[in-house]
């Protein structure tokens, strides 16, 4: 089973987003960024297989309570995708982080062909290190974040910005994952489902 999982809360009372030139968005990004790049995917009609499962998680800010609860429904061979932002300094439109494992690195290099990415096997992220995958890499080594990049502050504390460009890299990033989970399972022998 692949699992897409995007918390949907967030830290703060009330929201605002600004549209600057550019193609730049300024706003409470932590996580609606997230929700609405795994949405546009959703919303695209490329995710018709059953073998995919979207989870809009919460409790994000009050010790992943959601991720945690989400992991105990999966399995030792699911692939979980965490799909939130990212201050990692990157000119690239996604942010692969805490990808240890080589099957999965080999399976993101190859749906990720031609996409502007940075792939990395730790959490640079100088704001935060602590996200869903530390939930669910103790369950499944097929883990890992794809981050949206976002500039200009904590994005945990206040106002961000981020280019609609990234938000479609990363609904693009979700389809191809998808397209190419098929053969990733006949690769290495694991269950479609």
């Amino acid at each position: 089973m692949l699992i897409i999982s995007c918390h949907a809360d967030t830290g703060f009372s009330s929201h605002a987003l600004t549209h600057l030139p550019g193609g730049i968005v300024e706003g409470h990004l932590d996580n609606f960024s997230g929700v609405y790049s795994v949405m546009k995917a959703y919303f695209s009609g490329r995710l018709t297989a059953d073998h995919l499962r979207i989870e809009l998680t919460y409790g994000e800010e009050k010790g992943l309570i959601g991720a945690y609860e989400l992991a105990k429904t999966i399995k030792p061979t699911d692939v979980v995708l965490v799909v939130d932002v990212t201050g990692t300094p990157t000119k690239k439109d996604i942010v692969v982080e805490k990808c240890k494992n080589p099957a999965m690195q080999s399976y993101l290099k190859t749906a990720f062909e031609e996409l502007s990415y940075d792939l990395y096997a730790n959490c640079p992220d100088p704001i935060s290190d602590c996200d869903e995958t530390d939930a669910y890499s103790p369950v499944t080594p097929y883990t890992c974040f794809l981050g949206i990049p976002c500039e200009g502050g904590d994005y945990n504390a206040g106002m961000v910005r981020c280019t609609l460009k990234t938000l479609d890299a990363v609904a693009e990033a979700i389809c191809r994952l998808n397209a190419a989970f098929p053969q990733f399972c006949k690769d290495h022998n694991l269950p479609l489902r």
